[in-house]
């Protein structure tokens, strides 16, 4: 007989992006480890991006419940003169806006709704999700953040049913990108700091997707005890090289201005000078700071921009294209950044030009998996000497990497380290 889970999750399609994709896969292959999953999520969400595309892989047996949500959102879309069905960036409270308006809708954000815009789910959310604990006789929580308000309603659920909880962070909290150089109140700052310390101190496991990260928030709890290391994983499978007029490097992504590829573009200049030319494709919000950096560059007439995809279309330019662009973001305490699209580029088996914290974990991951190289933000010459090995690579029609030890990346790997992780930790919580 299987054991069950709650899983309590934002994000769930048609929601799009990396959140999503990662407990969908959680729910798609956990049932092989002996768990079956329960769904608890929104019924109708405020979300980045959507991909409706994405609900055609929700397995068919899943039970999937949904609840009602306050938030803030709409007002800020009204004060804001933003259309009703906008989008709202991850990135919007680190965006400059010259409306005073808009400028105080975000400071109430910041220090009214903490820890996030999505707290007002938790009332929601707790009151629904015990009665599901006694319905469908769950056995353990988990939850996966952000936003971490979820961290609130699995230890509100947890303490309120006396079942075991695994908190499961994507991001850190306090140090998570978007949140960076951010001013709040000393009010507010001692509330989310004092709502994560009691958090973290409470979940029976941790589970994060790097070292890094992991053991950032293992640092903060009173009693550390050993997490668990869950990597995002891939679950697409590689296609034949195409045959291009001349090599394509995609990104796919929000690029923001903390992910701008600084050394590519005056790199790709100076080739191009040599007639070693090259296509680039940006798939995904771009800031208006990159465009300008390529106008700058003489690089628009072969820069391609398209806005947001459903994953399957973004897969298919993917195995379209000769490279592909990784950018860790350039902020302080990157070395953590794991991004999902690092391993859907390993599963693509497409070469990796990435670029970021030398000494950070992705580059050790693709030194791993012999998938392509990483550059320094300000290394030019670094960047020059992996295109020149690119193009040479496009020329010959062969892989420019090896590409090997990447299969304990996949998504059903992955997802059997968490059940292991679920079953120590429900273990240990029955003796």
């Amino acid at each position: 007989m299987k054991k069950k889970v709650l899983i309590i999750t934002y994000y769930w399609p048609p929601s799009g992006g990396p959140g999503v994709q990662r407990v969908l896969n959680f729910a798609k292959y956990l049932p092989k480890y002996g768990w079956e999953p329960v769904i608890l999520t929104v019924r109708k969400g405020e979300y980045p991006a959507k991909d409706p595309s994405l609900e055609k892989e929700i397995p068919s047996h899943l039970k999937v419940y949904k609840t009602k949500t306050f938030e803030p959102f709409s007002i800020f879309k009204l004060v804001s003169g933003k259309k009703k069905d906008d989008a709202i960036g991850t990135y919007i409270l680190s965006e400059k806006s010259p409306n005073l308006v808009t400028r105080l809708s975000k400071w109430i954000r910041l220090n009214l709704f903490i820890p996030d815009a999505r707290v007002g789910w938790k009332r929601y959310a707790v009151r629904e999700g015990k009665k599901i604990i006694r319905s469908e006789n769950i056995d353990l929580i988990l939850t996966s953040s952000p936003p971490h308000s979820l961290q609130l309603i699995g230890q509100a659920l947890a303490r309120k049913t006396g079942k075991p909880w695994i908190a499961d962070y994507r991001d850190p909290w306090k140090e998570v990108v978007y949140n960076q150089n951010l001013k709040r109140s000393a009010r507010a700052e001692r509330k989310d700091r004092r709502l994560e310390h009691d958090a973290l101190n409470a979940a029976d496991g941790i589970v994060s997707i790097s070292k890094d990260i992991l053991q950032l928030l293992e640092s903060k709890r009173e009693k550390p005890r050993n997490g668990c290391l869950v990597f995002n994983g891939y679950d697409n499978r590689p296609a034949p090289l195409p045959r291009n007029d001349c090599p394509v490097i995609t990104y796919t992504g929000v690029l923001s201005v903390t992910r701008i590829p600084t050394p590519l573009l005056p790199a790709l200049r100076e080739l191009r000078e040599e007639n070693i030319r090259f296509r680039l494709k940006f798939i995904g919000n771009t800031c208006p700071e990159l465009r300008q950096l390529v106008e700058e560059n003489g690089l628009t007439a072969d820069t391609e921009y398209i806005s947001y995809l459903p994953h399957d279309e973004s897969i298919r330019h993917i195995n379209s294209s000769d490279a592909l662009l990784l950018v860790i973001d350039n902020v302080p305490n990157n070395k953590g950044i794991l991004t999902g699209k690092l391993f859907e580029y390993i599963g693509a088996q497409r070469s990796i030009l990435a670029i970021g914290n030398t000494e950070g974990e992705a580059r050790h991951i693709i030194d791993e998996c012999q998938c392509g190289e990483m550059v320094d933000y300000n290394d030019t010459e670094g960047a020059k000497r992996i295109l020149r090995k690119l193009h040479e690579a496009w020329q010959r029609q062969t892989p420019a990497y090896s590409f090997s030890n990447s299969s304990r990346y996949s998504r059903e790997a992955t997802t059997g380290e968490l059940a292991h992780f679920m079953n120590h930790v429900l273990s240990r919580h029955t003796k």
